[in-house]
């Protein structure tokens, strides 16, 4: 019996020896990834002013959680400006309270971007828009990221072919909710390459509250009606109408399904190769 008191001490002794040592590695792998990220948000951060068209006020993210995954919250306006296939729009202004990121932002590994208290979208000069309730990103990251968001780097990620993976995207505004899923990359001229399935309910809702809004002509609203109509489909287990459509941007431009309802900003790369003007005689135009 002695011998077997002595034998559990020394086990017992043994496991908590293997739990602090444990425990020590994760501590100090966990604070050398959160020095890692915040140094990459450093940066990234720096970079912001070089983008055209687009404005963030707030605080810098900083990395917080420790034991638990590492967060970084976000809480201020971002200004983007789009051109729409119909005409350009003003700026848009997103009024973020809270976007939280969650997760080890390690090769191949899970993270979410979470606004728990919503996103609200409005236009900058009207002051017209759209509030967000919530929103929700799940995301597995390449198997491989670009140390610096300089040319060089960036475009030996792109000729891997590699994409962020969107396991799971949800939206709420009112009583309508988007689902979906796809992938986010970038194309030869390292401009962003965005593909996604969504699946849209609520629509019938939303035209209900629509139709009471007196600066909406009825007749443009019963064309969308009959549209949608055309479109939806009944969820057999929720009895729910949606559809389905797909949302791109390619080349700089937006689309729902096939058709293009606008452009984005390009983005510019530290070190990116000046363009070469085509100087032949055939774009000289004609001799005078």
């Amino acid at each position: 019996m002695q011998k077997l008191k002595k034998f559990f001490k020394v086990v017992s002794v043994v496991l908590l020896g293997v739990c602090v040592l444990v425990a020590g590695i994760y501590s100090v792998a966990w604070h050398l990834v959160a020095k890692n990220m915040q140094a990459h948000i450093d940066y990234y951060w720096s970079l912001l002013p070089m983008q055209k068209g687009v404005i963030v006020a707030g605080d810098k993210p900083e990395i917080t959680g420790f034991p638990f995954p590492p967060e970084a919250h976000f809480s201020g306006l971002v200004t983007m400006s789009f051109d729409i296939y119909m005409g350009s729009i003003e700026p848009l202004v997103f009024e973020i309270p809270d976007l939280k990121f969650v997760g080890f932002p390690l090769t191949g590994l899970t993270v979410y971007l979470e606004a728990p208290q919503g996103i609200g979208r409005s236009e900058q000069i009207s002051g017209r828009g759209l509030d967000i309730d919530y929103a929700l990103i799940n995301v597995t990251l390449p198997h491989s990221i670009p140390e610096k968001f300089v040319y060089r780097d960036v475009k030996k990620w792109q000729e891997k072919d590699d994409y962020f993976t969107f396991n799971h995207i949800f939206l709420q505004t009112g009583d309508v909710r988007i689902t979906g899923n796809g992938i986010l990359g970038l194309n030869a001229d390292l401009q962003p390459d965005l593909r996604l399935q969504t699946r849209i309910t609520g629509m019938d809702a939303l035209f209900d509250k629509l139709s009471k809004d007196t600066t909406i002509k009825q007749r443009d609203l019963d064309v969308s009606k009959a549209f949608l109509k055309m479109i939806t489909e009944t969820d057999p287990e929720t009895g729910e109408l949606y559809f389905e459509t797909g949302f791109f941007i390619q080349n700089n431009n937006m689309f729902i399904g096939p058709m293009r309802i606008g452009t984005i900003p390009p983005l510019e790369w530290i070190g990116a190769p000046k363009p070469v003007n085509d100087l032949s005689r055939k774009n000289l135009g004609p001799e005078t």
